[in-house]
């Protein structure tokens, strides 16, 4: 008996305790394994056995020269239906699936003497009934020693990591998908407009307003004005701070009964006015231009809606009190110029107003219960059953679109439904009330908008076609002109006079010049209907540089100017299209050519960012005014910096440049300072590491 006691006694030493483990630890025969019965086991191994049995975190002991395993509770959940078969077997048995990638570690741990630690490993486990499956464990093993320094077992510490993991690659993957379905939305206009104003440009210039939206200004003089100077009382209200946030994140912003002061007339004090509206950001070749703002003047409604919301409170207070207050509340009901309708907690109405059942054809009484599904478009019926039902679960106010049909128009249109709950002192709702506006002409101004905004589209692929066509056509004339001076110079017609040579020569620089419009011109062409082809590869900046000094120093030494440019590492290299980059920098050095007097000094630099490099081209010339900076880029545009008319282009040289520079994941921006000179600076991405 004393020998029993002893034993037990020993045994929840090492094995403390009253867990599952601590329990089956100590029933186990530790006699038939390798290790040996437990008091045999040196102190260390025994030691970390019950800090183990003790621990809540998942645990596990690979023991002795076959690691047979010793774990706590919250380790059999990574053992899954291995457990309780693993305990007190060779780790090599239990875990047979993945001891291939595991068994070297414990090798390298008595080599080296360290632990080993890994998060988020990857491992093809059998847990389960069926093939292995995939886990990911956060986990760290740990030699245990004797008191001779000798490893007698592993301590292995896990977190299994699987549902984050997983959680977030399918966060990752919704994203991915998300974005690409954002993207071909190509700005779909939201909420039904009645207004409609397009603004453009990171300041919001009105560039178009309907008839509708100047009316809701007072008829003012917007256009081609920023919204600031435009409407000036409506910066102090947060509306341009809106502007700029969907500018700048092309996230679209959704107003729903948005207060707002707008001065009607002038001289007269600013209106209190309530808009549903939508400011959808504009996009052209994927970059954010301008923002659409379009919706509808919903003031009517709205106070119309809080007058019966206050007269509701006002009648349920006098229905409490007198039974006259119901009339008086059904009168005031009536009169209001939208549908009013209540419902009971279930959600069947319990009355409509007059108004309401006049415009649907129907009695009141008809409509009372579910009697107006009757009136619903029978596609509208199943989604707004299913929003209804939502609300009378949650208690949450109540909004959708649907269609009723209007007997005196002998057709269906558009309403906005909106119901809010009515709640006691306890939260207990009492009856729903609820309002429906008409939305059929703000429905119809959308498709209206949808329609133009497709015209536009078109019209604009027309006009890169034509412009394509017709420059490509002008090149035979020219070829013709050209050819025949030739002929003339070379005195196929007869001999040539000295003067008639210098004519000749006129018309070659002429013809030459007229080719370089059209060239510029179809170039353009092709950029808008999208024909421009890229071969984008790995290019050496020193030798495109030097190429392109080499094409304009004959004119740098003609006006004689001065170019600097330091030296550059041979082994620089961009992913771009050799030729396009030739050509953008022969553009912005031909640039700082024309417009820099003689004896001044044109610079190149070249900078090696993290994931880009950027090319400077740097003048002394006369410099570009600030409110022409960013119009230069635009087509047919051109600063007045011109010193000699004949050099003028059609306008088209930076507005292609930045095209090209943008199609290669690039861009072109530009410092000025009149009277000092300008820079225009090239960045395009460096070569990925493959």
């Amino acid at each position: 008996m004393r020998a029993d006691t002893e034993a037990t006694t020993d045994l929840r030493i090492v094995f403390p305790g009253d867990s599952e483990m601590a329990v089956r630890c100590r029933e186990f025969n530790w006699a038939g394994t390798s290790l040996g019965p437990p008091s045999e086991w040196p102190e260390a191994l025994r030691i970390i056995v019950a800090a183990t049995m003790e621990s809540p975190f998942a645990m596990n002991l690979w023991c002795g020269a076959d690691l047979n395993l010793i774990y706590n509770d919250a380790y059999s959940t990574v053992l899954g239906a291995k457990h309780p078969r693993a305990l007190g077997h060779p780790g090599r048995e239990v875990w047979s699936e993945i001891w291939s990638e595991i068994a070297p570690l414990f090798d390298k741990i008595r080599k080296e003497g360290k632990g080993a630690f890994a998060e988020d490993a990857l491992f093809l486990m059998e847990r389960a009934s069926g093939p292995p499956g995939r886990a990911w464990f956060t986990y760290s093993l740990s030699p245990v020693r004797n008191e001779l320094g000798e490893v007698v077992a592993f301590l292995n510490i896990a977190a299994e990591t699987t549902q984050r993991v997983l959680a977030e690659r399918a966060t990752q993957e919704a994203r991915a998908a998300a974005e690409q379905a954002e993207e071909r939305l190509r700005s779909v206009f939201k909420q039904a407009p009645a207004f409609l104003a397009v603004l453009r440009g990171p300041n919001h210039v009105f560039e178009f307003a309907n008839e509708a939206y100047l009316h809701l200004i007072g008829n003012r003089d917007i256009i081609g004005k920023p919204v600031v100077e435009a409407l000036p009382e409506i910066a102090e209200q947060g509306f341009v701070d809106l502007l700029d946030r969907v500018y700048d994140t092309g996230e679209p912003y959704v107003g729903r009964e948005t207060h707002v002061l707008l001065q009607r007339a002038p001289g007269e004090e600013p209106e209190q006015l309530y808009l549903d509206f939508v400011y959808q950001p504009l996009t052209e070749n994927g970059e954010r231009v301008g923002i659409v703002a379009h919706g509808s003047n919903v003031t009517t409604a709205v106070n119309a809606r809080r007058d019966v919301e206050r007269l509701l409170r006002e009648s349920e207070k006098a229905r409490e009190e007198t039974a006259a207050g119901e009339a008086r509340y059904r009168f005031l009901a009536n009169v209001i110029p939208v549908h009013v309708w209540t419902a009971t907690p279930n959600g069947n109405l319990d009355y409509v107003s007059d108004l309401t059942a006049s415009s649907l054809g129907r009695t009141p009484e008809q409509l009372i219960g579910e009697g107006w599904l009757g009136s619903l478009h029978q596609d509208d019926v199943k989604p707004t059953l299913e929003r209804w039902a939502r609300s009378l679960k949650t208690g949450e106010p109540y909004e959708v679109e649907f269609r009723l049909w209007i007997p005196e128009q002998n057709a269906y249109r558009w309403y906005l439904a909106r119901a809010r709950a009515q709640r006691d002192a306890d939260g207990k709702i009492l009856r729903w009330f609820g309002t429906n506006t008409d939305i059929e002409e703000s429905k119809r101004a959308q498709e209206e908008l949808r329609r133009l905004t497709n015209e536009a589209m078109e019209a604009n692929r027309a006009k890169s076609d034509f412009l394509a066509a017709m420059s490509h056509d002008l090149r035979t004339p020219l070829n013709a002109i050209g050819g025949y001076a030739q002929l003339i110079e070379l005195g196929v017609r007869g001999p040539v006079t000295d003067a008639q040579r210098a004519d000749l020569e006129r018309i070659q620089r002429s013809k030459n010049h007229l080719d370089r419009l059209v060239s510029d011109v179809l170039s353009f062409a092709k950029l808008g209907a999208g024909r421009i082809e890229l071969r984008c590869e790995p290019v050496s900046v020193k030798n495109i540089i030097g190429s392109v000094v080499d094409m304009i120093r004959p004119q740098l030494t003609e006006k004689q100017l001065q170019l600097v440019s330091p030296p550059i590492p041979p082994e620089l290299r961009i992913t771009a299209d050799l030729d396009k980059t030739l050509q953008i920098l022969l553009n912005l050095l031909s640039n700082a050519l024309k417009f820099t007097p003689a004896s001044g000094t044109l610079e190149i630099n070249v900078a090696d960012e993290a994931a880009r490099v950027a090319i400077a081209v740097s003048d002394t010339g006369i410099g570009v005014p600030p409110n022409e900076l960013e119009r230069i880029f635009e087509p047919f545009a051109q600063a007045k910096r011109s010193l000699v008319a004949s050099e003028a282009g059609v306008g088209l040289g930076l507005a292609i440049s930045r095209q090209l520079a943008r199609a290669m994941n690039g861009d072109i921006t530009v410092r000025s300072v009149v009277g000092e000179g300008s820079t225009f600076t090239l960045t395009l991405p460096k070569p990925t590491a493959s």
